[in-house]
């Protein structure tokens, strides 16, 4: 008897087609940015950028592996090629709100985690506040400002800047700049598109 029901539903599928269900994502509703976030591999998208933004890469703390991802070997450099390398890194703003928030918060602390592997740097924790100033017409240095942190032990401090924008619930950009904090002037800015997809609690990205 089983083995004549499982002909007959063979033969209905062969004759009707049995499609299997497919999962389709589509936008995400209701999630927060950290949520989001959560659900992202943020260590090694940031270390990407921290890479892109070196000017002179530290070659013995980072390396390509073949199939293009980082591999960071840290604590090998000389003590002189990390004090050539000194940068001021501020947490990330909303340029929405022009503040950080938790979410800029973190992400402050993954670039200045990932410039210090990834390029060697000596950081400078600062609050963005006190040295840029974010507002509708964009991105301003208060090099007046930045001036005060030049002593001695950091002659040509250079800065590193991020900002994000949180997009109706499904897109996530970050944006970050690096300043020569004498002139104001970008000498590099590197940017990535997170786009997301949900289908209930699932949630799954891709970088662009």
């Amino acid at each position: 008897m089983i083995l004549r029901l499982g002909i007959v539903v063979f033969l209905v599928c062969a004759l009707s087609g049995c499609v299997a269900t497919e999962f389709v994502y589509g936008p995400c509703y209701g999630k927060t940015l950290p949520q989001l976030l959560d659900s992202t591999s943020l260590k090694p998208l940031f270390q990407e950028m921290a890479y892109e933004l070196c000017i002179d890469h530290c070659t013995d703390c980072a390396v390509r592996n073949a199939d293009g991802t980082l591999k960071v070997i840290p604590h090998i450099c000389a003590l002189e090629e990390i004090r050539r390398q000194t940068v001021l890194v501020t947490d990330f703003v909303d340029i929405k709100t022009y503040t950080p928030g938790n979410p800029g918060l973190l992400m402050g602390e993954l670039m200045r985690g990932s410039l210090n592997q990834v390029c060697c740097y000596k950081i400078v924790q600062a609050e963005f506040g006190k040295y840029f100033k974010l507002n509708e017409n964009g991105l301003v240095s208060l090099t007046r400002r930045v001036s005060e942190i030049k002593n001695g032990d950091y002659p040509q401090p250079e800065a590193v800047v991020g900002t994000y924008n949180y997009l109706d619930n499904s897109k996530v950009v970050l944006f970050v700049r690096r300043i020569n904090t004498t002139t104001g002037h970008v000498t590099k800015m590197v940017t990535r598109e997170l786009d997301y997809s949900c289908i209930g609690r699932k949630i799954v990205y891709r970088v662009k």
